[in-house]
């Protein structure tokens, strides 16, 4: 996916925003929940060291338990997280198939909705 087929998506979820809240760093893409601005994903600039080239790829909340299984089904598409929690959260390349990273997506907005979290609770 493209970045901003990303963020189209990411938009589609309710009560969502996408923004650039880094100064001078207009490429740097939060995704958030509009109400409580908390973060469910964040589209970066990954350096060279990390895929062997630089690329922008996208960094998703993610149940623990899941990281490692993602990363083993998903090798060289899915990893613990560059720059973040690598407990917590995972990059993903963009590259990756579509509805793939639609479900990441939609995932990492689920389980960082605190309302909707409390309701099911």
């Amino acid at each position: 996916m493209t970045k901003n087929e990303i963020i189209d998506y990411a938009l589609g979820l309710p009560v969502s925003a996408a923004d650039c809240p880094f100064t001078e760093d207009f490429e740097t893409t939060v995704l958030r929940h509009r109400d409580s601005r908390k973060w469910f994903g964040i589209i970066l600039a990954v350096p060279q060291t990390f895929f062997g080239r630089a690329e922008q790829a996208l960094n998703l909340k993610c149940p623990p338990e899941l990281i490692p299984l993602l990363a083993e089904k998903y090798a060289g598409l899915i990893f613990p997280a560059y720059h973040m929690n690598r407990k917590h959260w995972i990059t993903v390349r963009m590259c990756a198939d579509d509805d793939i990273i639609k479900q990441l997506i939609s995932l990492s907005y689920d389980i960082t909705d605190n309302k909707r979290r409390h309701e099911t609770e």
